[in-house]
């Protein structure tokens, strides 16, 4: 304990700085503009598969843009960097709230997509990863809380400002908060002792094989991808739905908006403990080991919503998702580095992020055609409960089985 309160004291500037940009991703994360949705809906007259394909689309043109921009923190001073990903998000949550028209308004989802989700999380993580030498899994871990500090105190607060001012003026409010974060963002980074003081850490080349195992081709090619895949996808996808569309399931219940936001805190609550679970059990046991059980919360999650319509099924709906989501990335991210080792793990991963971006996108997607379809939230928590079952019993293939990073 006095180690790690040492560790905090002497890096909270720097701590700090990531853990801010963590929290202010919650802007373009799919878990606060869900809470927009009736309202952007009402104003621009569009259908629940309607917005769900211009949803879809920002995110995937975001995914594609993250590939190029996220490179320039490599090149670039990152107080400069910090203040124009900042500065973006501020223009695009702006755009929002004054859009009428429906291109802007796939533009802003795309800003926000960007800059909100995107890089703010990017910019965090990555300053974390290499300003850290010592301690590098810690100062990642620490940033990561702003995420479920967003999801636990930002939803209840934009309900109740909405509920007085209304969707495009709570934008305005939030932008607010994040140009006041500007000058906090600076002052933490500049405070930092060690900011001038940046290594960069060069692997040694790939061998030829390395190349090979590395391509995307190659690692699709293994018995891994196919048995990791199919459960990360559902997670992504299933579970972006759910989230996006959590106020039409909260209306079409009689539940009040602000238990629908005050509920979510369940979802913050179990990605973070379940997070810090699934870090000591990998520990003890393997990623591999726990992979295959990390779909099981959400699943029952599903069950209470096909059963019930009372407020606790939301509960059991979200801290379900939240859990699975929590422990599935530790779990996951462990076992791709046992299965693929740690040489060719950053080629792997980017492998795995370009799916779950695409699986985010085609998630929301599916849930606004389903829903026009006349299917209602507990069909879809049927078709996810049975979509779920079918990719744990596939994942239960990487027990036991050592799969190399190309056959």
């Amino acid at each position: 304990m006095g180690r790690l309160t040492k560790y905090l004291k002497s890096n909270r500037y720097l701590l700090g700085f990531g853990f801010l940009l963590a929290f202010l991703s919650s802007f373009g994360q799919t878990f606060l503009i869900s809470l927009y949705l009736p309202g952007i809906q009402e104003s621009f007259d569009l259908s629940d598969s309607g917005f769900s394909s211009i949803y879809a689309g920002a995110t995937l043109a975001s995914a594609f843009t993250i590939t190029w921009l996220g490179r320039f923190i490599d090149k670039i001073r990152l107080t400069r960097f910090t203040i124009l990903m900042m500065m973006g998000l501020v223009f695009f949550m702006g755009l929002l709230s004054i859009s009428y028209y429906i291109p802007l308004l796939f533009l802003s989802i795309y800003g926000l997509r960007l800059f909100g989700q995107g890089m703010m999380s990017h910019t965090a993580i990555t300053s974390m990863a290499r300003f850290f030498d010592d301690g590098r899994g810690k100062a990642i871990s620490i940033a990561n809380l702003g995420h479920p500090l967003g999801e636990a105190i930002l939803p209840i607060i934009i309900v109740s400002v909405m509920y007085y001012v209304g969707w495009r003026y709570t934008i305005l409010s939030s932008v607010i908060i994040v140009v006041l974060s500007i000058p906090y963002a600076i002052y933490l980074l500049r405070k930092n002792s060690n900011f001038k003081q940046l290594r960069k850490y060069i692997p040694a080349p790939f061998s030829a094989d390395e190349k090979k195992q590395s391509r995307p081709l190659e690692v699709m090619k293994t018995n891994a991808f196919w048995i990791l895949m199919p459960a990360s996808l559902a997670s992504a996808s299933i579970g972006t739905g759910f989230l996006l569309f959590k106020l039409k399931l909260g209306l079409s219940n009689d539940w009040a908006p602000t238990f629908i936001a005050a509920g979510f805190t369940a979802y913050a609550a179990g990605n973070a403990l379940s997070n810090i679970l699934a870090g000591f059990l990998s520990d003890k046991f393997s990623g591999r080991a726990i992979f295959p059980i990390y779909l099981l919360p959400a699943s029952i999650g599903f069950v209470c919503l096909m059963f019930s319509n009372s407020e606790w099924a939301y509960i059991a709906l979200v801290g379900g998702i939240g859990i699975t989501n929590g422990f599935g990335g530790t779990a996951k991210n462990v076992a791709l580095a046992e299965v693929y080792g740690t040489r060719i793990i950053g080629s792997v991963r980017s492998l795995f992020t370009t799916v779950m971006v695409f699986s985010t996108a085609l998630g929301p997607l599916a849930f606004g055609l389903l829903l026009d379809a006349g299917y209602d939230f507990s069909d879809i928590a049927f078709f996810a409960l049975l979509f779920y079952l079918l990719c744990t019993l596939n994942s239960l293939r990487i027990l036991g089985r050592r799969v190399k990073a190309a056959e």
